[in-house]
C-alpha cells in the first residue's frame, strides 16, 4: 500500500490528522476554515469531524467543533482558585439571584462555590448547608451564620467531607435549591461530570433531594470531559454560565433542551 503523504488532503487520514493538531493547538476548530484550508465539501468535514467524535477527540458544535480535555481527576482548590477568578465571581452573583428569602440552601464544594458565598446577600434569612469547608469558612468569614457543615471523610483535594456519614446526612435533608460545581458539561453526552467517584455519589444524591438542582460552571469546563457522570441534563434545572464559552457552544446549547443563564 502507497505511503500516505502528510500534506495530501484528499486522505482522509491526512485531514482527520491535521483536524486533531488544529483541535489541540487552538481548542476549536469552524467549519467555514477547514472547509478553505482541505479545499473539499462541507459533507466531507462534517464525516470527518464525525469520526473524530467517535473516538472521543473533539465535540462537534454548530458550525465547527470544540476540543475534548479528559479529567481523570480534580485539581486542587489551591490550584483552581486561580484561574478565572472574575468569571466565577460573576457567575456567583448570577447564582444569588435564583435564592428567595427563607429556603434551605446546598453550596456545593469548588472555588465558584466559594465565590457565591463570598457575594450572598447577609438578609435573606436563608439556612445553607455545605460540605465544603472553604464554604463555610467564607460564610463564617462574612458573618453569616445560618449555615450547616456536613461532616465525613475529608477529600483533600477539594477541601469537602464525602463518605458514609455525608451521604447520610444528606439523605436525611431537604434543599429548596443546589449549586453544584462540576468538573465538566459534556454537550455530546448531555451530562455532568467529575473525575472522584466519591464526590461524584455526594452530588447524586444531593439532587435527589433538591427541588431545583444548578451547575456553576466557568468556560473551561465545556472544554473538558471526565470520567463519572453525576447527573444528565434531565435531572438538573439549569447551567449558569459565561458567554466567554463562545457564539459556537451558546449556539450548540440552545438546540439542547436546557436552561442556561449566561453572565
Amino acid at each position: 500500500m502507497e505511503n500516505i503523504v502528510p500534506n495530501d488532503y484528499h486522505f482522509a487520514a491526512s485531514r482527520q490528522k491535521k483536524i486533531s493538531d488544529l483541535i489541540e493547538k487552538n481548542h476549536s476548530v469552524k467549519l467555514s476554515d477547514l472547509r478553505h484550508l482541505f479545499d473539499v465539501s462541507e459533507a466531507t468535514i462534517r464525516r470527518d469531524l464525525a469520526t473524530l467524535e467517535d473516538k472521543n477527540i473533539l465535540t462537534r458544535t454548530y458550525g465547527g467543533a470544540i476540543a475534548n480535555l479528559m479529567v481523570s481527576e480534580d485539581l486542587s482548590n489551591e490550584q483552581r482558585a486561580i484561574k478565572n477568578v472574575e468569571e466565577k465571581l460573576k457567575i456567583g452573583k448570577a447564582a444569588c439571584k435564583l435564592i428567595s428569602e427563607e429556603q434551605t440552601v446546598f453550596i456545593d464544594s469548588g472555588t465558584t462555590a466559594i465565590q457565591l458565598a463570598s457575594v450572598l446577600p447577609k438578609n435573606m434569612n436563608c439556612n445553607y448547608v455545605t460540605n465544603c469547608r472553604g464554604v463555610a469558612n467564607e460564610l463564617y468569614r462574612r458573618g453569616i451564620m445560618s449555615f450547616y457543615l456536613i461532616g465525613g471523610s475529608y477529600l483533600e483535594v477539594n477541601d469537602s467531607f464525602v463518605g458514609t456519614l455525608a451521604l447520610d446526612s444528606i439523605r436525611t435533608l431537604s434543599f429548596d435549591i443546589s449549586f453544584l460545581c462540576v468538573s465538566a458539561v459534556d454537550l455530546q453526552r448531555q451530562q455532568i461530570s467529575l473525575g472522584s467517584d466519591d464526590y461524584s455519589q455526594i452530588q447524586r444524591e444531593v439532587i435527589a433531594v433538591s427541588r431545583k438542582s444548578f451547575v456553576l460552571a466557568d468556560h473551561s469546563k465545556f472544554r473538558a470531559s471526565a470520567f463519572l457522570s453525576t447527573a444528565t441534563f434531565n435531572q438538573i434545572d439549569g447551567i449558569i454560565t459565561s458567554d466567554i464559552i463562545g457564539e459556537e457552544m451558546i449556539e450548540a446549547l440552545s438546540k439542547i433542551e436546557i436552561n442556561c443563564i449566561y453572565t
